[in-house]
């Protein structure tokens, strides 16, 4: 005779929960530069005219700071760019510059 094994079932039906639908988040990019979140301009006004766009490291932010601010802090390690110097000195008519008071040390 045969030898016939009773079958046991074991699994079972589970139901799936529905995925959560992912939802869509609609953002405007910055058409301004003041608009995105990294910068500090304060107030843009006539009297931030001519100040150039810097990156700050301390504050992680860009900032607006005046040429004489570029001008020092590219001096900073006594090394100015050859090419601006020579730009510089093209510009620079010597005659029109006055010194009124010129102290030049003691020896």
């Amino acid at each position: 005779m045969a030898v016939v094994k009773k079958a046991r079932a074991t699994s079972s039906v589970i139901k799936k929960t529905q995925a959560k639908s992912a939802s869509v988040i609609s953002t405007r990019s910055p058409s301004q530069m003041e608009e995105m979140g990294d910068t500090d301009f304060g107030t843009l006004d006539s009297t931030k005219d001519g100040y150039a766009v810097c990156y700050n490291s301390v504050t992680d932010k860009f900032v607006l700071v005046t040429a004489d601010e570029l001008l020092a802090t590219a001096a900073e390690d006594s090394d100015i760019d050859d090419s601006f110097i020579t730009a510089l000195e093209g510009e620079i008519n010597l005659g029109d510059v006055q010194l009124n008071s010129l102290d030049g040390g003691t020896f």
